[in-house]
């Protein structure tokens, strides 16, 4: 089976070959005993991981962001062990089983440094995953193939790609944002090395000043679900009345949009100035496309699994040459 996965700060986004398409925050939490035994339906996921010398279960997902034992991580180096957990829930929830082709993506900051660490630790995962009570399936990952985030989007659907000129990509993450900058040559995009790069910038800042803005309100520390909670759209509460934080983020996105567009067109100098199209990606896109002031922006189809659909479309191609190579 080939499954390629997008473990964000943020989300994990994860696609198959079968058609597969998950999605849950990148959050995990300790197990507790639900008081009513199953009568309300459970927003997250509870996973069971069996391996040669433990068994480990953790709640994964949408009920662990809101449990008090939530626990994630913004460290450029993700924890190993949260995310082996999501990659295994993420390959569970495609229907993987048995012997699977893994595609992974890395932000272009920690890309070369981190490339084949990654590759090699998790070509040795293998385990008894059950997910919400389901049949236990044996997982292992047979192959790994690890990308740069950013360089796949431009094989995302819903994309009518320029003709000339020069075509820049922009992945808005939670924590990172990766710039790549193409120039169109004999009708197809080639990556200008010097003009990609990554930038530390994202979602997060503008979930900090939220928090920040919370507290100044109410005088207490912001839930952490907050962030999530506002640009969904959902209504917040504090002792017992709705509080109204709507210019206080449309304040925060703004200022992220600006950081992020000043910082990126800074790299590119006066290469800026011939972009024909700007391709935006990743979750933050759609938080700061109103925002953004860069050349002709388009989105894909699904911004938020743009990176996750290139890496599965450079898996399917991958796997083709080794069979015509008789490597597989």
């Amino acid at each position: 089976m080939l499954v390629s996965i997008d473990v964000g700060y943020s989300q994990v986004k994860a696609m198959a070959e079968n058609g597969s398409k998950i999605l849950f925050p990148s959050v995990k939490a300790s197990v507790v005993n639900d008081p009513t035994a199953g009568m309300y339906k459970n927003l997250g996921h509870k996973v069971k991981i069996k391996t040669f010398n433990a068994t480990r279960e953790e709640l994964v997902g949408e009920s662990a962001l809101r449990s008090l034992t939530a626990t994630t991580t913004l460290s450029r180096e993700k924890s190993e062990d949260m995310h082996d957990l999501f990659i295994l829930t993420a390959l569970y929830l495609c229907g993987a089983s048995g012997f699977t082709n893994l595609a992974v993506g890395l932000p272009l900051a920690y890309y070369r440094f981190q490339k084949d660490e990654l590759k090699q630790r998790l070509q040795k995962i293998n385990a008894h995953v059950s997910v919400d009570g389901g049949q236990e399936r044996y997982i292992t990952i047979s192959s790994v193939h690890v990308f740069p985030q950013g360089v796949g989007v431009l094989l995302s659907d819903g994309l009518a790609l320029a003709q000339t000129g020069k075509i820049a990509v922009i992945d808005i993450g939670y924590y990172t944002t990766d710039y790549l900058l193409f120039e169109i040559m004999d009708g197809s995009p080639v990556p200008i090395p010097e003009l990609c790069g990554s930038i530390d910038v994202g979602i997060h800042l503008a979930s900090r000043v939220i928090s920040v803005a919370y507290h100044e309100k109410t005088g207490a520390l912001a839930p952490k679900f907050l962030f999530n909670e506002l640009t969904s759209g959902n209504p917040v509460f504090f002792n017992g009345e709705q509080l109204d934080l709507s210019m206080e983020l449309n304040r925060a996105l703004a200022r992220t949009a600006e950081q992020i567009t000043q910082e990126v067109l800074s790299a590119w100098v006066k290469q800026a100035d011939n972009v024909s199209q700007t391709i935006l990606a990743g979750g933050g896109a759609l938080l700061l496309n109103r925002h953004l002031s860069f050349p002709n922006i388009c989105l894909p189809t699904d911004p938020v699994f743009a990176n996750a659909e290139g890496f599965l479309s450079m898996l399917l191609h991958q796997v083709e040459l080794q069979k015509g190579s008789g490597a597989l």
